[in-house]
């Protein structure tokens, strides 16, 4: 298990509210990234690991956020025609990998926000946000009305902040098996 792999699972991974195929994407970025975290912790021995964690975390969500706004009307008129020739029902079952990873990636980053620390304020803001980023296209009823599946989403990504802000809370027994655990 990589050093990045298991201070994620510290903070609480296991526990994200997001489905097998979000699961799938972070799977994917561990295996990518483990050797880039092993990297900017022997860079920088001096910092704690939960600092590195948010830097790096920062550092490949804006990534993720940037391709996905990169590809994001290309995925939004692939979806149209997905509408248009097999329905609505049906075209729902396809999705872009870039929204994906950015969806993905948004959970583990509030997480670990949430274990450094930050602001609640500031994290919600984030959570706003990246909803509407990844949801975008969704219609809404009016403006003045709440998109249930924007709030939906936003309160998801606030349980990984919450899931993170209170990962001291995990019994030592527990953190103690999550280090040892075998792959």
């Amino acid at each position: 298990m990589s050093t990045l792999e298991q201070q994620l699972l510290l903070l609480g991974m296991a526990d994200l509210p997001i489905d097998t195929l979000i699961k799938k994407q972070l799977d994917q970025f561990i295996t990518a990234s483990s050797a880039h975290f092993d990297h900017v912790c022997q860079q920088r021995p001096n910092s704690t690991t939960i600092d590195l964690l948010l830097g790096f975390m920062t550092l490949h969500h804006q990534q993720a956020q940037q391709q996905w706004l990169h590809q994001q009307t290309a995925a939004t008129k692939m979806q149209t025609v997905f509408n248009n020739t097999i329905g609505h029902d049906h075209a729902a079952n396809f999705t872009h990998q870039d929204h994906n990873a950015l969806l993905a990636l948004t959970h583990l980053w509030l997480m670990v926000q949430g274990a450094s620390g930050i602001d609640y304020s500031y994290s919600n803001e984030q959570a706003k946000t990246q909803s509407d980023l990844l949801l975008e296209n969704e219609i809404t009823t009016s403006p003045l009305q709440i998109n249930p599946k924007l709030e939906l989403l936003r309160c998801q990504f606030m349980q990984s902040y919450y899931l993170g802000k209170n990962h001291n809370k995990v019994k030592l027994r527990t953190r103690i098996k999550l280090l040892f655990r075998k792959v």
